[in-house]
């Protein structure tokens, strides 16, 4: 096995390398498939499970489909908070639209219960009177959810199609970024003890609202806490425009200080253990590769989500929440210049990373789902700003595909991921290994691959043999069931490698390449 024992690659594989899972994965882009014909949703849809998509997360806005939203008084009847009947038809229509294309393209469905409050939801007003954030009240948000949970319940009649009922959806998250100040107020409140978090107490609430409300209706729908950003904007003389980083976030809304002991503050009198079947979380590490680390201990990017983990079991064993809540990282990508000129990272580098971090969530057994975000970029001209405006760019420009469509070399990342790194060996600090991941996602079956390093000198791509768990070598091998196989390749060098995935004519097709070094 040249350099490469098979002692050696059982150890590496052992530590470098976890047990490897299927791994779902969801896409979302709202502004396609709430905002256009129902023609075009189907083909989007459709799209996305051709890529190897298992799941879209659709936002289900609160303000966006409830009546009267800018009004400061609650509608009367016929008006019933609980029922969907009673709200306006146009929200719902395009709602139950990219429902039933989901399902008619085999993809299960993420339903967000999230942004914004309607204006006679909340008991003050926020700085724009079309994103009302500020303490939404749980009972009126439970009623909300109670309305979509039975309209999703798999038995509720489809108002276009009579005799046939609207797709159930099992999947839940109330809320979105709560620790962030564009969606929840306030995050912080000032006290004669000083500024401490608010935020979290006012996520407790709405979730368990929102928590008992779809479980009421169908004890099979999975409910996710958290819904998390990786970090919060945080500054003591600007506490309005701070967030909360993700686990003092997770902390304070448990009810516990920052050495786990209970919080004596008012909001947490009447604390209940927090009941959840996961932990959602958005694992950005917008400006930095997947596997940087964060300085700030209770920030939680993808390659700090053994933090989240072990708070999480912490305050299981504390009573504090469910216990072994499995991971839903059900937002995540990167911004790509061109087309933004203010991103940090080019579209191949875009490409890069969607493998470095695959295998990142791929390797951890508590990750449920990865996911992301944007099918294509959204045109800038949509932000209303000028060319040459500070916020022209605001939009994301993190797709798969450019906003026509054309593909990004992210495109084919996302079908085929694949991840290679030098491992070095843990008993002899002189001798590596290249670790090679790869998935197809969507794969029926095993599917057989091999992988490619390419001569320095002429620029050819060789296979080169590589060894698995059980010792066996060769250049040609199958991958798992599920489409993935993680492999290990003598290291001679610094060299760039890519997979090849064997296609029904016999020839093989290449993935994204991955330029690896020590």
């Amino acid at each position: 096995m040249d350099a490469l024992t098979c002692s050696l690659a059982a150890l590496l594989l052992a530590t470098a390398v976890g047990p490897g899972h299927q791994l779902p994965v969801v896409v979302q882009d709202d502004a396609l498939l709430l905002n256009r014909a129902p023609a075009q949703v189907q083909q989007y849809t459709d799209q996305i499970a051709a890529e190897g998509a298992s799941d879209v997360r659709l936002t289900a806005s609160w303000s966006g489909l409830a009546p009267s939203p800018t009004a400061t008084k609650k509608p009367g009847a016929p008006f019933d908070a609980a029922d969907s009947k009673t709200y306006p038809v146009d929200g719902f229509r395009r709602l139950d639209t990219a429902v039933k294309a989901a399902a008619a393209s085999g993809l299960d469905v993420e339903l967000d219960l999230a942004f914004w409050a309607p204006r006679w939801a909340v008991p003050k007003a926020s700085d724009r009177n079309d994103r009302e954030r500020y303490m939404p009240k749980p009972a009126e948000f439970g009623l909300f959810a109670q309305a979509l949970a039975r309209r999703y319940s798999g038995t509720f009649p489809d108002p276009d199609q009579p005799g046939r009922t609207l797709p159930a959806v099992r999947l839940w998250v109330p809320w979105n970024e709560p620790n962030q100040p564009a969606f929840l107020m306030p995050q912080w409140r000032r006290d004669k003890s000083g500024l401490r978090p608010e935020s979290p107490h006012v996520y407790r609430w709405l979730y368990q609202a929102a928590y008992a409300a779809l479980k009421g209706v169908s004890p099979a729908n999975q409910v996710l806490l958290g819904n998390t950003a990786p970090s919060a904007p945080n500054s003591a003389d600007d506490p309005d425009h701070s967030g909360v980083a993700p686990l003092k976030f997770l902390r304070t809304m448990a009810c516990v200080d920052d050495q786990l002991n209970p919080l004596k503050v008012p909001e947490c009198r009447r604390f209940a253990p927090i009941a959840a079947d996961g932990y959602a979380h958005h694992p950005y590490s917008r400006t930095s590769p997947p596997g940087a680390s964060a300085p700030n201990p209770d920030d939680a990017p993808l390659a700090d989500t053994d933090r989240l983990e072990s708070l999480l079991d912490q305050l299981a064993q504390r009573g504090r929440i469910s216990p072994n809540l499995p991971l839903y990282l059900n937002e995540y990508g990167y911004e790509t210049n061109p087309p933004d000129p203010t991103a940090p990272f080019s579209p191949d580098q875009q490409a890069q990373w969607m493998g470095e971090s695959t295998y990142l969530a791929y390797k951890d057994p508590r990750v449920r789902m990865f996911a992301q975000f944007g099918l294509r970029d959204i045109d800038p001209r949509e932000s209303g700003a000028k060319p040459g405006a500070k916020g022209y760019w605001a939009n994301w420009q993190g797709g798969l595909f450019t906003a026509d469509g054309q593909p990004k070399p992210a495109a084919l990342a996302f079908k085929q991921p694949f991840w290679a790194q030098v491992e070095p060996s843990p008993d002899n600090p002189n001798l590596s290994a290249v670790l090679l991941f790869g998935q197809l996602r969507g794969a029926k079956g095993p599917q057989v691959v091999h992988v490619e390093k390419q001569d320095p000198g002429t620029g050819a791509w060789v296979p080169v043999s590589v060894t698995g768990q059980g010792c066996d070598q060769g250049t040609e091998f199958s991958t798992d069931a599920t489409g993935g196989f993680v492999r290990l390749a003598p290291y001679d060098g610094n060299a760039t490698y890519r997979m090849s995935v064997r296609q029904a004519d016999g020839s093989f097709a290449p993935s994204v390449a991955i330029p690896v070094s020590r």
